[in-house]
């Protein structure tokens, strides 16, 4: 009884502030990408062509993003964002890591994650971040979100087509939402406000939603004629607002990724946790390893981990590296390719070892003609192996 007095009391004195704390993540991710879409689109209009990038050569691009109060003196970390593209399938994965999940920052042990910002910087905190879901950094952007508002006013506003009355007042949380419907320009400011409201039946939801209008919004309004004139202007303000190791040449290629994004493939997530307290101090902690098959499962698909063995059963040269690319784009992992033993193979075998893999559509459209053969072990290496017939060919 008076461990749930004691919990409840906590939960009271500390709701304000939590309630607080989620605004401001809110609005931090939505900073954070807008700022990071806006670096690449006015690289792309600087950039001298042509530029050689091996963006197109990557199975994931893989892009941290970490919003802070202060980027000089290592300021806050309040936002932690993992996104994630596909060059070929053009799917993305926003991932928010909430800033009080506890994990292992290297050197410093079991800590808060935006600790290690703080103890870091930029590399410090990508390390742990990429320990943490057990997949490659490639890039990072880290922003100060001060003057974003006045980005928007740069570019005139954006056109957004408001759904609905939205108001709501919060002095002690110095928030104050006015919005009435219809077609309208939005400046910096109301665009704020527009991000900002889930005081509605769809709640985050629709707060996600509307995130994802106004980015696109920005996006639109950043490829007309007119706000490309103010690019010079717009690109010295966001000097002091953002530091990333992205070169020009691949902002470039990230810039034309992104275009070729439609927004049903975009997909939002947050990384789930259970509140604790460790010696008086207040934690998110994840199940890790529930954490990372649910990353890889997002950005590589159901195939992710199923270790696959190419050989080549027709003689063609290169097919076999062909068809293993193609495996590991759908998320297998391929652990050899080699010749088979022989090159007589007219039709494609698939031997499949293990009883979790599930071949679905996408993988059978590599092939044009194949047969399955089960051959189900309970000690391998492997759990598929995939000889390459003559049918390749056709």
């Amino acid at each position: 009884m008076h461990e749930n007095n004691f919990g409840e009391r906590i939960r009271r004195n500390k709701g304000r502030e939590i309630k607080k704390k989620k605004e401001k993540k809110v609005i931090l991710i939505m900073f954070s990408i807008l700022l990071l879409v806006a670096l690449i689109f006015l690289l792309k209009y600087f950039g001298i062509f042509p530029f050689s990038s091996d963006i197109m050569s990557y199975n994931r691009v893989n892009i941290l993003i970490v919003g802070c109060d202060e980027i000089e003196n290592y300021g806050r970390a309040d936002t932690i964002v993992f996104l994630s593209i596909s060059p070929k399938t053009k799917d993305v994965l926003i991932l928010s890591i909430p800033r009080d999940t506890r994990v292992e920052i290297p050197g410093r042990g079991m800590d808060k994650i935006n600790h290690a910002y703080a103890f870091g910087g930029e590399k410090l905190i990508s390390k742990t971040v990429s320990s943490f879901l057990d997949v490659p950094i490639h890039f990072y952007a880290v922003v100060d979100f001060n003057g974003f508002v006045n980005i928007i006013d740069e570019l005139g506003g954006v056109e957004i087509d408001v759904e609905k009355e939205m108001h709501y007042v919060d002095k002690a949380g110095g928030v104050e939402i006015n919005l009435y419907p219809g077609k309208q320009i939005l400046n910096g400011e109301k665009s704020l406000q527009y991000i900002r409201f889930r005081h509605d039946k769809l709640g985050d939801l629709g707060r996600i939603k509307r995130q994802q209008k106004l980015a696109l919004a920005v996006i639109k309004k950043m490829m007309n004629f007119d706000s490309i004139t103010k690019i010079p202007q717009i690109s010295e303000g966001m000097k002091g607002y953002i530091e990333t190791n992205i070169k020009t040449q691949d902002a470039i290629a990230l810039a034309n990724l992104f275009r070729g994004v439609s927004q049903e493939k975009f997909r939002v997530e947050t990384v789930q946790s259970k509140p604790v307290y460790i010696e008086g101090v207040s934690y998110l902690e994840p199940n890790v390893k529930e954490v990372q098959q649910g990353v890889k499962s997002l950005i590589y698909g159901k195939n992710s981990g199923v270790k696959v063995e190419v050989l080549n059963g027709n003689a063609m040269s290169g097919i076999a590296h062909k068809i293993a690319k193609d495996l590991e784009l759908q998320g297998f992992k391929v652990v050899n390719i080699d010749n088979a033993d022989n090159f007589d193979y007219e039709k494609t075998k698939i031997i499949v070892y293990s009883k979790e893999v599930n071949l679905g559509n996408e993988f059978k459209k590599l092939f044009n003609d194949f047969e399955i053969v089960k051959e189900y072990r309970t000690q391998t290496n492997l759990d598929l192996v995939i000889i390459l017939g003559k049918d390749m060919a056709d």
